[in-house]
């Protein structure tokens, strides 16, 4: 048994010594335990049932984090999560976790895994099994994080690996967030893509969009969406002002020429308001009206736009549309 810091996992061998027969197990899967793969389980929270007693002084340790599931796309996460959990003690000596595995170990948050599977990184062959992908690299001792009770490649490491090896939605969130909160440089990363490496150009593009000014995961994925869509210009975290001079807020995305504006929202813009959900509502109407008499076109994006292209052909049309008008505004200008 251990705990990894993250979830409490329990093998079948082991709940067999605490003397839980098969029928109790199989009670508690769905109670108190989670089935991660055959023959793992993780602690799932604390219950009362008595069969399940022998349970109860593993889910007390000091520590001990149980998976939370919100019946969305965070789930994905959250499983992966329990997969690395069950991992630690049965990769062979000289495995690293790696790519999104390790991201997830070193703490940044994925819009999107983009993988179901544990990621690891040693130096033989490639490998995909079941629930485990292996990567066929060559580790130096500097590419391996020192302080945690895994085996994982460094952050800047990590962020190169994931640059490579994944599409930019998972990439640029992470990468950006890691500029963002742990003070990751452009260079830091870049020194690992190197000329010839397969997926070097997808990598390098990631680096171009990525970047600290992002607010939320859900930004830098908006700008990835951009980038597949076609649109350009979009310039983000701006301050807008009216005519005298009064902020009316900070945008998340503003185009540099036309007077279009994009705003993602995701449940923390609501939800982790110092007053509430209401009163944040209400204030963002309040602002979207303002932006809209300052002659602006607004674009308010949830987080499922965000997956919907539709949304994006709107934002791109708008664009091309006011570019056209702005464009014959200036010639007209130039005549005259």
């Amino acid at each position: 048994m251990h705990n990894d810091g993250m979830f409490r996992v329990l093998t079948t061998k082991q709940l067999c010594e605490l003397d839980m027969p098969r029928q109790h197990v199989a009670e508690a899967v769905g109670c108190c335990l989670y089935k991660v793969r055959r023959g793992y389980f993780a602690l799932k929270g604390r219950c009362d049932q008595e069969h399940h007693a022998v349970l109860a002084p593993f889910s007390s340790e000091p520590g001990t984090t149980f998976p939370k599931f919100h019946g969305d796309i965070r789930d994905e996460i959250e499983r992966l999560r329990l997969q690395i959990s069950t991992r630690r003690d049965t990769v062979l000596p000289g495995d690293v976790f790696s790519h999104v595995s390790a991201a997830l170990l070193h703490g940044l948050d994925p819009v999107i895994t983009g993988t179901r599977k544990v990621e690891v990184s040693r130096g033989t062959v490639t490998r995909n099994y079941p629930g485990m992908f292996v990567y066929s690299r060559k580790l130096e001792v500097s590419d391996v994080a020192e302080g945690f009770s895994y085996p994982i490649t460094t952050l800047s490491r990590t962020l190169a690996d994931i640059a490579l090896d994944h599409s930019l939605e998972v990439s640029v969130p992470l990468i950006s967030q890691a500029m963002r909160d742990r003070g990751v440089s452009t260079d830091e990363v870049r020194r690992y893509l190197r000329n010839g490496r397969r997926g070097l150009r997808r990598a390098q593009v990631a680096l171009d969009l990525s970047g600290a000014v992002y607010e939320a995961p859900s930004e830098s994925f908006c700008a990835v969406k951009f980038h597949r869509h076609g649109i350009t210009g979009m310039v983000p975290q701006v301050d807008v002002r009216s005519a005298v001079g009064g902020l009316i807020g900070r945008n998340d995305f503003q185009h540099d020429t036309v007077p279009v504006i994009v705003e993602v929202h995701g449940v923390g813009k609501y939800y982790l308001h110092p007053d509430g959900p209401d009163e944040a509502a209400k204030q963002n109407h309040q602002r979207h009206m303002n932006l809209l008499n300052a002659g602006y076109q607004v674009f308010n994006l949830t987080f499922g736009d965000l997956f919907r292209p539709g949304s994006f052909t709107a934002i791109k049309n708008c664009i091309d549309s006011l570019m056209i008008k702005h464009q014959r505004q200036a010639l007209a200008e130039r005549v005259n």
